[in-house]
């Protein structure tokens, strides 16, 4: 008997957006950005979202809402790897630290 393969999952970004709880305008903003692509495009342009896409939108969201702006969250998502020991560090940032000194 033949292993059936199973297709990932791809969303369109109304379902991704709610998914993952942001705004479909929100990821038109980060396409240009570079911050968070479309692993795949309809025939007639419209934005197709994988699980891995969403992996890395959970990233970006997290990251923000530690403070850091979205050129640096650009920069640590495309590492390959986005350790959690550096991200905690930044927490501890002069950035951070004046960021959220008032709450």
């Amino acid at each position: 008997m033949a292993a059936k393969r199973i297709r990932p999952a791809l969303f369109q970004a109304h379902e991704f957006s709610t998914l993952a709880g942001v705004t479909i305008r929100t990821l038109h903003h980060y396409d240009p950005l570079g911050l968070l692509k479309p692993s795949k495009r309809t025939g007639a342009g419209y934005r197709l979202y994988s699980e891995n896409d969403l992996v890395r939108l959970e990233q970006i969201i997290a990251l923000k809402f530690l403070g850091l702006p979205l050129k640096r969250i650009k920069e640590l998502v495309d590492r390959k790897a986005l350790e959690l020991p550096c991200v905690l560090r930044l927490q501890s940032s002069p950035y951070f630290v004046r960021q959220f000194s008032g709450l």
